[in-house]
């Protein structure tokens, strides 16, 4: 059926298993969803009764009331709905298209912005206590999807056009990398004879120091034994650990080698020879 109601709705495109979807299942978005577009009416049918929101359309014509249209589609089917789209009689030059949950960049959406569309996607944050999410794309189409966003009760950053790869660094650096780096602490204490609830909770002691160092700036929050420690002791117990672990010694060599250019001079101090040069 037609939908025709107010100018300032969101429309949705949905395949695959969309009743997973973070953003859809904010609590503020179900009043939001106008029309709903899927690749049968029985699924568009099934994804609104799930959400309790919107009305079932057949054509991508009938999105033409949505100054916002949010697509939570599998990457793989981008390419093939948005040539869709594009084939289609859709006047996209009103609409703002965002592409939900995907780490593909607004690049992807081109062909919609060269219809004069503005193109935006959006990615979580990871979070423990409130919803986060991350939007690129063209400033018209990420203020719009930001203000949904946060009027459905989210938090939302934006990311300037075409510089989802340094987020992509960002998480990595942040929430992926370090969990080796914290592996091999609980190596460390394990050997040490630590385990149990007081190696879970000494870890997550650690880890809440370096957050709360880190509220005090990139900088100036710097702190722990390469600090603290003499360092005429800190090479004493370097040197012990390469006879003792060396496979942690190496460890840690190395991820001082790369923390370097990030670190003050005083945290990662370039007298380590006793450990350093060991390994050459």
């Amino acid at each position: 059926m037609t939908f025709m109601k107010t100018l300032r709705q969101a429309g949705l495109i949905v395949e695959g298993n969309s009743t997973r979807s973070v953003i859809l299942r904010l609590p503020g978005i179900a009043a939001e969803i106008g029309p709903i577009k899927a690749a049968t009416t029985r699924v568009a049918r099934r994804v609104s009764n799930f959400f309790h929101a919107g009305d079932v359309v057949e054509n991508y014509e009938e999105l033409e009331n949505c100054d916002l249209v949010l697509m939570r589609v599998p990457d793989e089917s981008v390419t093939r709905i948005v040539r869709e789209i594009s084939a289609s009689k859709l006047d996209a030059s009103r609409i703002s298209f965002a592409l939900c949950e995907s780490w593909l960049s607004s690049d992807i959406l081109k062909p919609l912005s060269d219809r004069g569309a503005a193109v935006a996607t959006v990615v979580s944050v990871p979070a423990s206590a409130r919803n986060w999410f991350a939007i690129e794309g063209d400033f018209a189409a990420a203020k719009r999807v930001k203000r949904l966003l946060i009027e459905a009760g989210a938090y939302a950053i934006e990311l300037r056009p075409g510089s989802k790869y340094l987020y992509f660094a960002a998480t990595a650096f942040a929430q992926t990398l370090p969990r080796a780096l914290f592996v091999a602490a609980q190596q460390a204490l394990r050997i040490a004879g630590v385990s149990g609830r007081p190696l879970r909770s000494v870890i997550e002691e650690m880890a809440q120091g370096m957050f709360r160092d880190m509220s005090q700036g990139s900088r100036a929050g710097w702190s722990g034994p390469l600090l603290d420690c003499p360092e005429e002791l800190a090479d004493q117990y370097e040197i012990h650990l390469r006879k003792t672990e060396p496979e942690l010694a190496d460890f840690l060599s190395q991820q001082l080698r790369l923390a370097e250019p990030y670190a003050p001079q005083r945290a990662i101090r370039k007298s380590k020879k006793a450990l350093v040069e060991q390994i050459e």
